[in-house]
This record gives structure tokens, C-alpha cells and sequence, in this order.
């Protein structure tokens, strides 16, 4: 997986994203963010934010006190959200996560919509996460479509044939390597959702 090629691929992709990606449907994200729980005025983490396809639904279950910050390391898929999103309440940088340069401990919830398997470094990001998020804080690895189907529509694209989600095993492995507990796996019916909590701050 090479990064360079990663973010060529979606600097480029990203002018006609939104028409082409089959993650819009908004019956499907509108069903997808009810299955992520977190209070009304928490503090989210958007990684791999893109276009901003599911800003809004995040932005939907936070009131006038939660925010959201969304980080890219494309900065023209940072630049469409941007426009399409533009709010005081939204916080945009264009980085890695895991080098982005957020204190320690700021979060109660990370999402990682439909972008965990572009992630060049699993272990190293899921350790960051855990990092920004405070005590009982959440990670939600979630797409509107399952394991198999993701894997097989990336595997079809030359520059993301490796770009895939782990077995099950394997992702519960890394979650809790990466200093998480209460790991829990839904693989099926039309979305995966991948989630588990910070117990402690260390």
C-alpha cells in the first residue's frame, strides 16, 4: 500500500466522487447513523472524512454544543466537504491520523466511515485514535455495505486491490491492540459495523 499512490488516487478521484461511490444512499447512511451510539453533545472525530458524505448525518445527532472535526489526507476530497458542509461546528485538517496534531484525550467518539481500509498503517491509527479519545470514548468502523462486498469492489481497482477490511479475528485483534475493549463486530444485512470503547486513559 503506497501512499503516494493512495492520495494521487483520491486527489484525482475526488471532483466526481460523489457520483460514482456507491456510499450515498441516503436511506443507508440515515440507517447507519442510528446504529451509532453517542451523546447529543459529544466531541467527534470524522477520519477520512472525503466529500463529506456522512458529515451531515453526525452533524444530525449532535445539538448545539457537540462538534465535529474531519480529517483527510486529500486535501481536494477536504475541499469538497468543506463546501458542501461549511459550519462553525466543523472543524477541517487535511493529515494522516496518525500524525494529526490533536491533543491527547479530546474526543468522545471517532468514525471511521467507510475509510478504515485505506488506512496505510492499521495498528498505528487505531493507536492514535485511542489516544485522542477520552475515557469511554468510542470508535465506530462502519460502511453501508458488508466485508465481502467492499473487499471485492477494491480488489476490482488496481491502486486499492489491497486496500481491504480484516476478518473478523483479525480486526478484533487489532482493535484491542490498539488499547480498546468491548470490541463488537456486525458483518451483514447490508453494512459493517466494527465498535469499541476506551476504558481508560493511559
Amino acid at each position: 500500500m503506497d501512499k503516494r499512490i493512495s492520495r494521487q488516487y483520491f486527489n484525482n478521484a475526488a471532483p466526481h466522487w460523489d457520483e460514482t461511490v456507491r456510499n450515498n444512499d441516503p436511506v443507508k447512511l440515515q440507517e447507519l447513523i442510528g446504529r451509532l451510539r453517542f451523546a447529543s453533545d459529544a466531541r467527534v472525530l470524522d477520519v477520512g472524512t472525503g466529500t463529506g458524505v456522512f458529515v451531515p448525518y453526525i452533524q444530525s445527532r449532535l445539538n448545539g454544543s457537540g462538534r465535529v472535526a474531519c480529517v483527510d489526507f486529500s486535501f481536494r476530497m477536504l475541499e469538497i466537504a468543506q463546501k458542501k458542509n461549511g459550519n462553525k461546528s466543523i472543524e477541517y485538517v487535511c493529515a494522516e491520523i496518525e500524525t494529526v496534531g490533536f491533543p491527547a484525550g479530546i474526543f468522545d467518539a471517532a468514525v471511521c466511515y467507510s475509510t478504515f481500509p485505506h488506512f496505510h498503517e492499521k495498528p498505528l491509527s487505531l493507536k492514535k485514535i485511542f489516544k485522542l479519545l477520552k475515557a469511554g470514548g468510542k470508535i465506530f468502523i462502519c460502511h453501508t455495505a458488508n466485508r465481502e462486498e467492499i473487499n471485492a469492489i477494491h480488489r476490482k481497482i488496481p491502486d486499492l486491490k489491497d486496500h481491504l477490511i480484516p476478518e473478523e479475528e483479525a480486526m478484533r485483534e487489532m482493535l484491542v491492540a490498539g488499547g480498546f475493549s468491548e470490541v463488537v463486530i456486525k458483518d451483514g444485512g447490508g453494512y459493517y459495523l466494527a465498535e469499541a470503547k476506551k476504558l481508560f486513559t493511559c
